[in-house]
């Protein structure tokens, strides 16, 4: 079964849309009123500041491995595994085809958003994008990344994991999301774009050194039966759990 969390996540919904509406709403009707925010002053620093040290916290905090409890980033370390027992061949030969298919789907998963990355480069380079609103498209992909874990996720089908815990790609949400503030060139945009990096490249090595901790035919902490998140079943897929 595909499987999507839900916990608080309409809270975190409804916060991460009235994160993109209300800018949304200022870009079209009161554009300078973002720029007095952003650049307010509060002390020797800017609003932007701000905002800049905390994305840079958020995405250092995904590197150290205490600091993520949850299973869907934190797989990737040694302290969230828990083997299944001992692999016979049936069992290698289902974890080859899971890995195979999780593989091809993340592959696909980068190519078409890169493709959407591209189209929003042209729409910038013919003039129709502005700062102020690849920063409003940068808020509204974090907002769809909260939608993918709550109501919707298409990487489920084209990443090919059956929720959050198990998604091959869960830690390249942040990449995606900053990824428009390539056309923004400055030392804050790409910063946050370096750090994202950083997270994608430890996520990356650490897969390709154990990747066994990805899977539930390894990981038994990956297996339905000993999650401990509630979540709403949408689709049938077949799992060993």
């Amino acid at each position: 079964m595909f499987g999507v969390c839900e916990s608080d996540g309409y809270r975190r919904l409804i916060y991460k849309a009235v994160m993109v509406v209300i800018p949304g709403l200022l870009a079209i009707f009161r554009p300078e009123w973002l720029v007095r925010f952003f650049t307010f002053p509060i002390f020797f620093f800017r609003v932007y500041h701000i905002l800049w040290l905390m994305v840079i916290l958020i995405l250092v905090k995904r590197l150290i491995p205490r600091l993520n409890p949850k299973m869907s980033l934190g797989k990737i370390y040694a302290r969230n595994f828990l083997s299944a027992g001992e692999g016979g061949e049936s069992r290698e030969k289902r974890f080859r085809a899971s890995k195979r298919e999780a593989d091809s789907g993340a592959v696909r998963s980068a190519i078409y958003w890169i493709l959407l990355v591209l189209t929003i480069g042209f729409w910038r380079k013919a003039g129709m994008l502005s700062d102020t609103w690849l920063y409003i498209i940068v808020l509204f992909f974090v907002f769809m990344d909260q939608f993918c874990i709550t109501v919707f996720c298409p990487f489920m089908w084209l990443a090919q994991s059956k929720c959050c815990n198990t998604c091959r790609i869960n830690n390249w949400g942040y990449l995606m999301a900053f990824s428009p503030m390539i056309y923004m060139p400055s030392f804050w945009t790409y910063s946050i774009l370096s750090m994202s990096v950083v997270t994608l490249v430890q996520w990356e090595y650490i897969y390709f050194k154990h990747p066994e901790r990805f899977y539930e035919q390894y990981n038994a902490n990956l297996m339905c039966r000993n999650c401990k998140k509630s979540c709403r079943k949408i689709a049938k897929k077949a799992h060993g759990s």
